[in-house]
């Protein structure tokens, strides 16, 4: 195993880069530098970050410390840090008492001012949460839930009383020659997602969203808030007790596994060592406190004070102390990795970022990632966010300060979009979708009656305006046809008429004889010889009071009685013609035949018939 003298060109190199980041870029080998943002801001004024749109909040509950970051999205993929604050829990306070969330309200208050503009996320352990990476075949997006519900029920059984599941798709693999859905599916606690939910409540500043420490790293590859673009890295995170090492590719969590070694492992044998080194054997053995301090002046602690228990002790000696225990946590990620590249053959991790719960020592980071032979970094993604320092401590010159910021920023660069939501599970979105799209099929259905109703006012206008010429076309006729007349000149023309309408029917009932006999005459052919007519008058028709003349009685019906002369084959046929001759004249109607019989006539014989006629009403006038 390589001693700390040894790493030499790793350590150097990231040295010189974070001393002189201010100096501009180190030109050296991708593989061996550290990443750092593409894109700086600059600290608008208040004036104008009042007018900005609504900003997230990320919300890190610690030990000693409430950690808030404050983003607002510029467009484009860009994001600025509004503000950021560590504000100390007040001593011997819980998170559920009423005393904490006092101090809480008036810390989210003095930092976001309002909450109708805030998005809050907020983080929970992740120490009860189960994270599955599955794959199950390609079906219909419907039936993805229900598949990723049996897949993971049958490889963790959970109570869905006490247990939320929620999944992301995370693209296609192909397994054995066959394509499927890459699913990242995970198991949490509901009640302490109910918890925090409810603390956050119960003083108006409701959360938008609460996720876990891994989604949270996530989301600063996502973002390309550390430009990873399409590589495989991992994250060690060192806590107390614990250490986790959670490993992305794409920017997506394809695997997180939790280590049973943490800082007290590196104290303890801290201990173990001093124990052995003591000079006395009387003397007191370090306590964990103790140890602690000691382990931190590994980072950027302040020099310890001549009363300081291991004043004196040189780094490199706290190092070697400590080493076999984070011999031991490397062997643990190592055994990871070669776990990873057996289910992942041929996706070898390119960066490991690390950081921890006390202070991070850099030469832990370029031990780790010499042992594990490859480029190591501490996970600090404000290191060129030097315009918005943090008031409450000077964490521009204080790594440790700043990384302790990681998990809000992380928080504070959520979105539904790209960070699983405890609080809104795949269920939730189904049914936010079927809402949409009754709300889209509602909206279409208020488009077309609207375009509907618009066509017919654009036609009924249209319409009225044609209509409109055509009034205008006919007052332009009347005007030329001269003066309007009244109702006295129009009571006079009808007047007039009446007397021509009674003049006419005079004339008609005159000569409506002559015109019977003409009628009848020019309907007769030349074989037939009428021997007798006669005409029945009807009843009198009535007149006007004011006139003098007697009523006339009207012609309503005449008897021909004739003779058909010519031969004997033609006298049915002749009758009969002349009767339709006669029905087809419009003075004469119903036209029947009374009487027909041959007879003889002088040297022959001849055909004797009656008809009885009517006369047509219209006539008489």
């Amino acid at each position: 195993m390589a001693r700390p003298s040894e790493i030499t060109s790793t350590q150097k190199l990231l040295r010189v880069i974070r001393k002189k980041r201010d100096k501009g870029p180190v030109a050296s080998d991708p593989a061996e530098t550290p990443f750092k943002r593409s894109s700086r801001f600059k600290l608008p004024s208040p004036a104008f970050i009042a007018l900005q749109k609504s900003s997230t909040v990320g919300i890190d509950i610690g030990r000693d410390y409430l950690r808030l970051v404050r983003v607002t999205d510029r467009g484009r993929g860009t994001r600025q840090i509004l503000d950021r604050r560590r504000l100390a829990v007040p001593p011997d306070t819980s998170v559920d008492t009423p005393e904490f969330a006092a101090f809480l309200k008036s810390a989210l208050g003095s930092v976001c001012g309002s909450p109708k503009h805030s998005h809050l996320w907020g983080l929970m352990s992740s120490a009860n949460v189960e994270v599955h990476h599955i794959s199950i075949p390609k079906v219909a997006n419907k039936l993805i839930g229900n598949m990723v519900y049996w897949t993971v029920k049958k490889e963790s059984p959970f109570n869905e009383k006490e247990t939320i599941l929620d999944f992301e798709v995370q693209g296609e693999v192909v397994e054995q020659g066959v394509p499927k859905l890459a699913v990242m599916a995970y198991t949490a606690p509901r009640q302490e997602i109910e918890d925090l939910k409810n603390l956050f409540s119960r003083i108006g500043w409701p959360l938008t969203g609460i996720t876990i420490a891994p989604f949270s790293v996530q989301n600063l590859f996502r973002t390309q808030w550390i430009p990873v673009f399409d590589l495989t890295v991992a994250g060690l995170y060192i806590d107390i007790d614990f250490s986790r090492i959670d490993i992305y590719a794409g920017g997506n969590l394809v695997m997180t596994r939790g280590i049973k070694a943490g800082l007290n492992s590196m104290i303890d044998a801290l201990i173990e060592q001093a124990g052995e080194m003591k000079a006395r054997p009387d003397a007191q053995p370090l306590t964990p406190e103790q140890g602690r301090e000691i382990i931190r002046r590994l980072g950027d602690a302040p020099p310890p004070r001549e009363s300081d228990v291991g004043f004196g002790l040189r780094k490199e000696a706290i190092f070697k102390m400590i080493e076999p225990a984070l011999e031991r946590l490397v062997r643990q990620v190592e055994r990871t990795f070669e776990h990873f590249n057996t289910t992942r053959p041929g996706n070898r991790i390119d960066r490991i970022f690390i950081s921890d719960a006390i202070n991070i020592s850099p030469s832990v980071v370029d031990y780790i990632g010499a042992q594990l032979g490859t480029a190591s970094a501490i996970l600090d993604p404000l290191i060129d966010e030097e315009s918005t320092t943090c008031p409450d401590v000077d964490d521009l010159h204080h790594v440790s300060e700043r990384i302790a910021f990681v998990q809000a920023l992380g928080l504070a660069l959520s979105d539904n979009e790209r960070t699983p939501n405890q609080m809104l599970t795949y269920k939730d979105k189904e049914r936010e979708v079927s809402i949409k799209r009754i709300n889209r099929a509602v909206f279409a259905i208020f488009i077309a009656s609207v375009l509907t109703c618009t066509a017919i006012f654009a036609y009924q206008t249209y319409a009225i305006s044609k209509k409109r010429e055509a009034i205008a076309g006919l007052q332009a006729q009347l005007a030329q046809l001269g003066p309007t007349v009244d109702r006295n000149q129009i009571l006079a023309l009808v007047a007039k008429l009446k007397q021509r309408n009674e003049l006419s029917r005079v004339y008609a009932d005159r000569y409506l004889g002559l015109v019977l006999i003409s009628e009848l005459a020019a309907q007769t052919p030349a074989h037939i010889r009428f021997t007798d007519m006669k005409i029945s008058l009807g009843p009198a028709t009535g007149v006007d009071a004011g006139k003098k003349e007697a009523p006339k009685a009207q012609v309503e019906e005449i008897t021909l009685e004739g003779l058909i002369l010519g031969e004997k084959q033609i006298f049915e046929t002749s009758l009969a013609a002349f009767t339709m001759a006669l029905e087809a004249s419009p003075l004469f109607k119903q036209v029947a035949v009374q009487k027909n019989s041959v007879e003889p006539y002088l040297k022959g014989e001849t055909l004797h018939f009656i008809l009885n006629m009517k006369v047509a009403e219209q006539i008489h006038g």
